[in-house]
């Protein structure tokens, strides 16, 4: 296993700083808390995937974690350039990651956050530190925690050290024990702006790929991510994604000797370690942006596209499911594939 990237921050230096973009309300907030010595036990940074919650995370621990910064009243003089990119003494031994372990043996990381993997992350945690740094403990992401799991961090919450910060990092709050969110200050985050987006990959995209992007109506379907954006460098995703879009298009007609050729011929995505990126997540990508009206469909009569959008919407969360239980019990990915576009052929038939 690989213990050390589970519960503490290694290696890490001033030049491993990354300017976080968006959250002006959210880093303003922490700010005020942070200048006036108003610092909660625990914060839970909830909102979409990808967005940068982890990152700002992060950013203030390496603020908080600083004893120049907090010698001499030096937390008053705090601006919103040093949580974008703080330029700190970093405490490594002060802050702590909580997080999914690797499996050396499976090649992948396990499915939860064990009770175990608390009780080693409190032994450390709550070693008295040398000076009057804050520890800060990241979990990231809380929803990862088993019911046994979430419990222990509750306990830790009820009876935390002096200077001491919980940051807990979801992008599903509501799968989080209520007793554990009681203990939290909830600070909400909302998608990236375009803007922010095409900010964040200059350095990574040529900008006529972005507007390449742009055009094809996928940065729609990013939700405001840059961690989804990023899945448009690969050319072939992108072919697969725009595949997969054209299958809508003819709603309410459904293709299936398309939809069975585009998926035989990409196997690849069938079972991608990244959800993201599966065929699996591409669909359910899709048919939220068809549930908001984001795909341009070849039916002409608005009534009847109003009602499609409707179905959409009725249809996410059912397939979703059916992707979540598919994968709790190791069903194939193609056969529950097929499962799911059968359900969507199944709920515009009367359309046809």
């Amino acid at each position: 296993m690989k213990e050390n990237e589970n519960h503490k921050f290694t290696g890490l230096s001033n030049g491993d700083n990354s300017f976080l973009f968006g959250h002006k309300e959210q880093i303003a907030f922490l700010l005020n808390c942070i200048r006036a010595n108003q610092i909660p036990n625990a914060w839970l940074f909830h909102g979409p995937v990808g967005i940068g919650k982890a990152t700002l995370a992060l950013n203030v621990a390496k603020v908080l974690s600083n004893t120049n910064v907090l010698k001499k009243n030096g937390l008053s003089y705090l601006s919103e350039k040093d949580i974008r990119n703080p330029n700190a003494s970093l405490h490594v031994t002060n802050i702590f990651l909580c997080k999914r372990k690797w499996d050396d043996k499976k090649k992948l990381y396990q499915k939860n956050i064990s009770i175990d993997d608390i009780r080693e992350l409190g032994r450390k945690f709550y070693l008295s530190s040398a000076d009057y740094s804050y520890k800060v403990c990241i979990v990231d992401t809380t929803e990862d925690l088993n019911i046994s799991a979430s419990n222990s961090l509750l306990k830790m919450l009820e009876e935390p050290p002096k200077n001491t910060l919980f940051i807990l990092v979801s992008n599903n709050k509501q799968s989080i024990l209520p007793t554990i969110l009681s203990r939290c200050q909830k600070i909400s985050f909302q998608r990236l702006s375009e803007d922010d987006l095409q900010n964040i990959t200059l350095g990574l995209l040529e900008e006529n790929h972005f507007d390449l992007i742009k055009r094809t109506g996928a940065l729609t379907s990013c939700d405001g991510s840059v961690k989804k954006l990023l899945n448009f460098l690969d050319k072939d995703y992108i072919k697969f994604f725009n595949g997969m879009k054209e299958l809508l298009f003819d709603l309410p007609n459904l293709n299936k000797r398309k939809a069975i050729k585009l998926l035989t011929g990409n196997k690849q995505y069938l079972g991608n370690d990244d959800p993201d990126k599966s065929a699996f997540g591409v669909l359910l990508k899709l048919l939220a942006s068809l549930a908001k009206n984001e795909i341009d469909l070849l039916v002409n009569k608005k009534s009847v596209k109003d009602e499609i959008n409707l179905i959409a919407a009725h249809l996410y969360p059912q397939i979703s499911l059916l992707r979540h239980q598919s994968m709790e019990y190791n069903v194939e990915a193609r056969k529950v594939l097929f499962l799911a576009l059968n359900m969507i052929e199944l709920a515009f038939e009367k359309y046809k």
